[in-house]
C-alpha cells in the first residue's frame, strides 16, 4: 500500500507514523508525506499518526497493490490545552485560529497571477576590508580582469543592487521571472533577494524554507501547529475605515528553536494579514546574524496580496560589518491567465539582452521610489568612474602599475602581466616557491608560468606550465595543461594535459598512509577529457587518457621519509602501460536554472542525482598493457523533512566486467578509517580497519542526518550552545571476500564563523559490526566548511 498523508488544508506531513497493527511493523512518511509498506494479504489494521493531528486508524483488505491517500484532522483537544494553560485566555488565539481556518481559502484565490516587480537591495559596509597591497594581486586570473583600482573619494561605502522584472507564479508555489533591468554596484554576496528564486516568506504555508538564510526550516505562526511553538499576546485593536484590525505580538514558545518573533495585524472577518514585522531566531539563522522582514498586504481583484516586503539584515566578516535593506514591491496584478501548458518550468528566471544595458533616464522613469542621496551619489560616481576605468587610456595606465616588476614580486608575491583591453593575464610563479625540500627524491627546483583568457561571450581559455628538475636523480618531470570553457550556457569544457611527474596508487588512501612511498609511482601521460549539458540536467562526460606506468625502485629516495613513516618500503611492479577510455552520464531530473546573457545559473533539484560510469582500459601488441572493464552506477541526494533536518544519502555499486588485466593503481579500493577524522561519510566508512581492494562488484550505501538542532533547541540550557545534533549509518557488502561491514553513528555539531567562513566543528561516537572483525566502536571529529556558492556542507 501506497499513497501520500497530508493535513485538511492539503499540506504534507513528513515524519508521519505509519504502523501496522497486526504485524506490529511500520514505517514513516518522507518530506513530500508519502509512505509506502508492505502488507500481508488479507484484513490488515492500520494507525496513521503524527504529532499535533488526530490519529486515523482504518482497515484495510488488501488483494492486490492499492494507493490511499490519507488526511489528517488537527487534534483540537491537544491544541486547546495550551491554550487553556495560559492563566487569562488572550483573544489573540481565537484571531489565529480564524486565520488558519482561512488559509485553505486565501492559498486558492488565484490559479495564477502575474505582477511587475522592483527590487532595491542596499548594504552599508560600515568598515572597508584590509586594503590588498599591489604586490599582492594574482592567485584567480579571471577575477583579476574584474577588479578595480581603489578611488580615494567622499562617495559612501554601498553595496547596490536594482531591478526590474515581471513575476508569474501559481497557486503551487512555482514562479518564473523575466528581468528587464538589472544593475549591479559593489559586492553581491551578502545582498539577499536579487531574485525571487531567493524564496518567499508565505506564512499561509505551514513551513518556509530559504536556504540563502539558513538550513533549517521555519514553522509559521499559521501553521496547523502553530499553538505548540508559539505564544501570542493581543496588544491592541484598531480601525482603519469599516476594517477592524488586532496588533498581535509572536514569540516562540521555547528558545532555540527556528521561529519568528514579531508583531503581525490580523483583519477582523476577512481574517488575513494586514502587515507582518517579523525576525528570524538566532536558530535559523546561519548566513546572517541578524534577519528581519515587514510584508503590507493590500486586496485586489477581492485577493489579498503582498505588495511591498521589506528584508533587513546584519552580518559581520572579520573587521567588517555590513547592514542591508531590500525593497521588493509590486504592481499592476493580473490573475488567472491563459498560460501555455508548460509555461512553469525548469527554466524559472530570464535575464534579457540589454537588462544590463539600461541607462539613467531608464532607471528613473520606473523607480517606484526615489533613490537616497547617498544612492544618487553613489550610482553617479560609479557609472562616472565605469566610464573612465573602461577606457583604453585609464586601463593602459593602470596595467602599467600592476606589471612593472619589483624585487617584492620577483622574492614572493610572483609577477603579474595584465591587459584589460584584451582581457587577457599572465603569471610568473615568485623565487620563494623555487625549492621543494619535501618532493619524492630529496630536493627539487620546480618553476611555474599560467595564462588566461576571457572572450566577451564569457568563453575562456587557460593554460599553465610546471617544471620540476631533482637534484638527486637529475630528472626532468613537468606537465602543460589546457581548458577551454567554450559553451557556458552548456557548462561545457575541454581539458587536455601532457607531461610526466609522479601518481599515487590510492588516491582515496587513509590520511597515514596516503603520503608512503608504497602509493607512489611514476608516470607519463596525455589526459584528455570533456564534459557538456546534452539537454537540461542531463552531462555527457568523456576521458580519454594514455599513461606509461613505471615503480620507484630505480629511485633515489630521500631519507627524511624515513623519519616520518616506519616500514616505509616501495611497491614494486612492472612497467606497465594503458590506453582507457571513460563515458559517464549524470542525470539531475527537473533541474530548475535561471538563464542570464551567455550563462546559465544552476539553481538544484528536489529529486536525486544519477550517475552512470564506464571504464575500458585496451589491450595493445607488443606491451603490457592493462586490460579490463568497469561499471558503476550511483545516486545522491539532499532533502529537508520540515523542522525535523535534513537528510542526505549515496548509494553506489561498481563492479569490474574483465579482470584480464590490471596493475595496483587500477584496483577499486575500499577505504579504511582514519584513527581520529570523522571522514566525508558520503564516501567513506569510518571503522574499517585496513584498505583493500576489490575485482569483482560491491554494494555500498550511506546515509547522514542534520537534526539541526530539533532535539537541543528543546533542553534548557543546552539551548543556548547552538549545538546541534547528527545521525548516520553506512553499509558495506563485497561478495568476493564474504565481506559485511554495518556502521552508525551519532553525535553534535556546532557552527562556527571565522571571518565570512563557516565552519561546522562536530564528535561523533561511530559503533561497527562486521562478519569479518566483531564489533568496533571510536569516537571521531570532524571538520566541514560551508560552500555559500551552492548552500551546501561539503568538502
Amino acid at each position: 500500500m501506497r499513497g501520500f498523508i497530508y493535513s485538511e488544508t492539503n499540506e504534507a506531513i513528513p515524519m508521519a507514523s505509519v504502523r501496522v497493527v497486526n504485524q506490529n511493523t511500520g514505517t514513516t512518511s518522507d518530506q513530500n508525506g508519502k509512505y509506502e509498506i508492505k502488507l500481508l494479504e488479507g484484513l490488515n489494521r492500520i494507525s496513521i499518526s503524527s504529532t499535533g493531528y488526530v490519529t486515523d486508524i482504518f482497515d484495510v483488505i488488501l488483494e492486490k497493490d492499492i494507493v490511499k491517500n490519507v488526511f489528517l484532522k488537527i487534534d483540537q483537544k491537544q491544541l486547546n490545552e495550551l491554550v487553556i494553560k495560559v492563566k487569562k485566555k488572550d483573544y489573540s488565539y481565537e484571531v489565529i485560529r480564524h486565520v488558519i481556518d482561512n488559509k485553505a481559502n486565501v492559498l486558492s484565490q488565484y490559479q495564477n497571477f502575474r505582477s511587475k516587480t522592483y527590487i532595491k537591495s542596499v548594504e552599508i559596509v560600515d568598515k572597508k576590508p584590509p586594503k590588498k597591497k599591489e604586490d599582492d594581486e594574482k592567485d584567480n586570473q579571471g577575477e583579476l580582469l574584474d577588479q578595480k583600482p581603489v578611488v580615494k573619494d567622499t562617495i559612501p561605502n554601498l553595496n547596490i543592487f536594482e531591478c526590474s522584472l515581471i513575476l508569474h507564479q501559481n497557486a503551487q508555489g512555482q514562479l518564473k521571472e523575466e528581468k528587464e533591468a538589472v544593475k549591479k554596484i559593489g559586492d553581491q554576496s551578502t545582498l539577499f533577494y536579487k531574485s525571487v528564486t531567493d524564496g518567499e516568506f508565505n506564512l499561509y504555508k505551514n513551513h518556509q524554507k530559504l536556504a540563502k538564510i539558513g538550513d533549517n526550516d521555519i514553522v509559521s505562526p499559521f501553521s496547523d501547529l502553530t499553538f505548540l511553538n508559539y505564544k501570542f499576546q493581543l496588544l491592541k485593536y484598531y480601525f482603519e475605515g469599516n476594517n477592524k484590525i488586532y496588533q498581535i505580538k509572536v514569540s516562540p514558545r521555547e528558545l532555540g528553536n527556528a521561529l519568528y518573533e514579531g508583531i503581525i495585524e490580523v483583519i477582523e472577518d476577512e481574517w488575513v494579514l494586514k502587515t507582518a514585522d517579523l525576525k528570524l531566531t538566532k536558530r535559523a539563522l546561519l548566513r546572517y546574524d541578524e534577519f528581519s522582514f515587514k510584508q503590507e498586504f493590500e486586496k485586489i481583484d477581492s485577493r489579498w496580496m503582498a505588495v511591498k516586503t521589506t528584508y533587513n539584515w546584519k552580518v559581520k566578516e572579520g573587521s567588517t560589518k555590513k547592514s542591508g535593506k531590500t525593497q521588493v514591491q509590486q504592481s499592476d496584478f493580473e490573475f488567472d491567465l491563459e498560460l501555455p501548458k508548460r509555461f512553469f518550468g525548469a527554466e524559472v528566471g530570464i535575464t534579457t539582452e540589454n537588462a544590463y544595458k539600461r541607462d539613467s533616464t531608464f532607471w528613473e522613469s520606473i523607480r517606484p521610489v526615489p533613490l537616497s542621496k547617498d544612492e544618487q551619489k553613489v550610482i553617479k560616481e560609479k557609472e562616472r568612474l565605469e566610464i573612465l576605468m573602461n577606457s583604453k587610456v585609464y586601463l593602459d595606465s593602470i596595467d602599467k602599475v600592476y606589471n612593472k616588476i619589483t624585487i617584492p614580486k620577483i622574492i614572493y608575491s610572483g609577477i603579474g602581466h595584465i591587459n584589460r583591453t584584451k582581457k587577457q593575464t599572465w603569471f610568473f610563479e615568485p623565487a620563494l616557491g623555487f625549492l621543494d625540500p619535501l618532493a619524492i627524491g630529496g630536493w627539487r627546483i620546480r618553476y611555474g608560468v599560467a595564462y588566461y583568457k576571457r572572450y566577451e561571450n564569457r568563453k575562456q581559455f587557460s593554460s599553465n606550465v610546471n617544471l620540476t628538475y631533482g637534484f638527486s636523480n637529475q630528472d626532468l618531470k613537468g606537465q602543460i595543461n589546457f581548458n577551454y570553457f567554450y559553451n557556458p550556457i552548456r557548462n561545457s569544457s575541454l581539458n587536455l594535459r601532457i607531461g610526466s611527474g609522479f601518481n599515487v596508487i590510492n588516491g582515496s588512501a587513509t590520511i597515514s598512509d596516503i603520503a608512503r612511498r608504497s602509493n607512489f609511482y611514476q608516470n607519463k601521460f596525455i589526459d584528455f577529457r570533456h564534459r557538456t549539458e546534452v539537454f537540461n540536467g542531463f552531462y555527457l562526460n568523456s576521458n580519454l587518457l594514455y599513461e606509461i606506468r613505471s615503480d620507484l625502485s630505480n629511485y633515489k629516495l630521500s631519507a627524511f621519509g624515513d623519519k616520518l613513516f616506519s616500514n616505509n618500503n616501495l611497491q614494486t611492479f612492472s612497467t606497465s602501460y594503458m590506453y582507457k577510455t571513460n563515458f559517464g552520464i549524470e542525470y539531475t531530473p527537473r533541474q530548475l536554472y535561471l538563464r542570464e546573457p551567455n550563462q546559465k545559473q544552476i539553481l538544484g533539484s528536489k529529486y536525486p542525482t544519477f550517475n552512470l560510469n564506464f571504464e575500458k582500459a585496451w589491450p595493445m601488441t607488443g606491451k603490457i598493457t592493462s586490460n579490463f572493464s568497469y561499471l558503476s552506477v550511483s545516486a545522491r541526494q539532499t532533502f529537508n523533512i520540515g523542522t525535523f533536518g535534513t537528510s542526505e544519502y549515496r548509494i553506489n555499486v561498481g563492479k569490474f566486467l574483465d579482470t584480464t588485466r590490471m596493475a595496483v593503481m587500477d584496483y577499486r579500493y575500499q577505504r579504511g578509517g582514519d584513527n581520529y577524522f570523522f571522514s566525508p561519510a558520503m564516501y567513506t566508512f569510518q571503522l574499517i580497519p585496513k584498505t583493500f581492494p576489490t575485482f569483482d562488484w560491491y554494494f555500498e550505501s550511506h546515509f547522514v542526518h542534520q537534526f539541526n538542532g530539533f532535539f537541543t533547541s528543546k533542553v534548557p540550557l543546552l539551548n543556548k550552545t547552538k549545538i546541534r545534533e547528527m545521525a548516520g549509518a553506512g553499509f558495506m557488502y563485497v561478495p568476493e571476500r564474504k565481506f559485511q561491514y554495518a556502521e552508525v553513528y551519532f553525535g553534535f555539531n556546532r557552527v562556527v564563523k571565522i571571518g565570512r567562513e563557516r565552519i561546522r566543528l562536530g564528535s561523533y561516537y561511530v559503533i561497527a559490526q562486521s562478519n569479518d572483525f566483531g564489533i568496533r566502536n571510536g569516537v571521531k571529529f570532524s571538520i566541514e566548511p560551508y560552500n555559500q556558492d551552492r548552500n551546501t556542507w561539503s568538502f
